[in-house]
């Protein structure tokens, strides 16, 4: 069952977060990650030199590249063992595929790293903050391993910050006798990892978005006018098209071969400012999705019953009950609220976390074998027996905003012809007001499979169409 670190501790939510405190999900990561500028501008004592340690690393880093000449030489070699970041285990944000591991650094990528600094330093571009965007130029850099590396470097004064707050919240095993935690070294056991749970304070953290801000390679390219001019002359109308990692390795090139245009680059950057994430309204939606999905389903139950060895027909049947009390929970009880901010929808991944959170709360409250699981909220939920049960039934949710929703239902008729036996799929369509044709080319390709006989995936359609309130009806 998914948890809030409050609702383990049985602490008052509202209590918790005045404090300033990230409110973490013990189980699976949240999407959110620590940036460096507003670690820089924060000002909580135990962080107060935390950005000076991440600045004082970088340019002990670039002076040793400074000076080496080849990346296996004795300063390269201790440029790249300072570049040693292994992953954080115990923060609970960031994108993990599954539970809450970190996204480490290794070897292989810790050198390609190194290798671009090298490259970069040689140039003649010396200034430590090039490590903070080393995103925009390397491949399997993103905004989460930037967080676990900021969070390694920073780790004693997180492990302080987070000690503090123990004692301030009084969490310790006297005050929690009968739910038997386990405090080690001043830090609180992770019941779920077994790992010391690490602490972070809300203002240093924003959402880890897919592509966003300095993170964005395109975002940054528009931002500069002779990068976006280059795009014209060279690639045109193609750029749209072309992989991140090509953009990557363009960029990477056109500034190595422009001193001037990097240095505005990173002046750029230098520049650039950005404002905590704002939990209360949480455009994103990020961080409220959890409590509001959760308490729909315990405002509105369900029971539902799985005997002791279910059929997979069983298992199936009971899952699609999942899917229309979810639907009756959008249509009818006001969840389709959370799919939407200021009028405008949330992206597709909140959608799937609020069925996964409903899903995850019924199956708990039921006491059911069967386990909903999803990759951090980015793609389906897929149910499993917890006895070895082998064969699943996934559960894919697309919007109707999405251009890809047609390709995405022939791509799961592919894999019925692959694996029928071992899986079952349920497609679940939220209407969110995109165009009325791909609905019906849906349920097009649906006739041709099944004229062909192919086994296709059950299509249940969920209307989330924000509803006109019961007092309008009565002006």
């Amino acid at each position: 069952m998914l948890i809030l670190l409050s609702d383990y501790l049985e602490i008052n939510t509202e209590d918790f977060e005045n404090k300033g405190v990230f409110n973490p999900l013990l189980n699976i990561d949240s999407n959110f990650f620590i940036n460096l500028k507003l670690l820089k501008k924060n000002k909580i004592p135990e962080l107060q030199k935390s950005y000076s340690k991440v600045l004082k690393r970088f340019r002990n880093i670039a002076l040793l590249l400074k000076y080496s000449k080849k990346i296996d030489d004795r300063f390269g070699r201790e440029a790249l063992s300072l570049f040693n970041f292994p992953e954080v285990e115990g923060i609970c944000i960031g994108y993990s595929k599954s539970g809450t591991s970190g996204s480490g650094f290794g070897p292989k990528l810790s050198k390609n790293v190194i290798m671009t600094g090298k490259e970069i330093i040689d140039a003649g571009i010396q200034d430590p903050e090039i490590f903070e965007i080393i995103g925009l130029f390397e491949e399997n850099v993103g905004p989460d391993r930037i967080s676990d590396m900021i969070a390694r470097i920073i780790y004693e004064d997180l492990l302080k910050y987070t000690r503090n707050l123990m004692e301030k919240l009084d969490i310790n095993p006297l005050n929690y006798k009968e739910k038997n935690i386990k405090v080690i070294n001043g830090l609180l056991i992770n019941p779920y990892n077994k790992k010391p749970l690490i602490l972070l304070p809300k203002n240093i953290l924003h959402e880890l978005p897919i592509a966003h801000e300095w993170e964005d390679i395109d975002e940054v390219c528009l931002r500069i006018r002779q990068i976006r001019e280059e795009i014209n002359i060279t690639i045109g109308k193609e750029w749209s098209k072309l992989s991140n990692s090509y953009k990557k390795n363009w960029l990477k090139k056109l500034l190595l071969h422009n001193k001037s245009l990097f240095r505005q680059v990173i002046q750029e950057y230098k520049a650039f400012d950005i404002e905590p994430y704002d939990f209360n309204e949480d455009p994103k939606g990020e961080y409220i999705w959890h409590n509001i999905s959760t308490q729909k389903a315990k405002n509105y139950p369900l029971l539902l019953h799985l005997e002791e060895n279910p059929t997979f027909e069983s298992v199936y049947n009971l899952v699609k009950e999942i899917c229309f009390k979810f639907k009756d929970l959008v249509e009818n009880k006001g969840l389709y609220e959370l799919f939407y901010y200021k009028g405008e929808p949330r992206k597709e991944k909140i959608v799937q976390k609020a069925f996964y959170s409903v899903a995850d709360a019924y199956c708990e409250a039921n006491n059911l074998d069967l386990n909903p699981e999803v990759n951090s909220g980015r793609g389906p939920v897929d149910f499993k027996m917890s006895k070895g049960y082998r064969r699943r039934v996934l559960v894919e949710i697309k919007l109707t905003t999405n251009n890809q929703i047609v390709h995405g239902f022939k791509t799961q008729l592919k894999e019925y012809m692959k694996a029928e036996k071992t899986k079952r799929t349920i497609f679940l369509v939220i209407d969110n007001g995109g165009p009325k044709n791909r609905i019906d080319s849906l349920f097009n390709e649906e006739k041709i499979a099944k004229e062909n006989k192919i086994y296709t995936p059950e299509i249940i359609i969920i209307d989330a169409k924000p509803k006109v309130s019961a007092s309008r009806y009565n002006e």
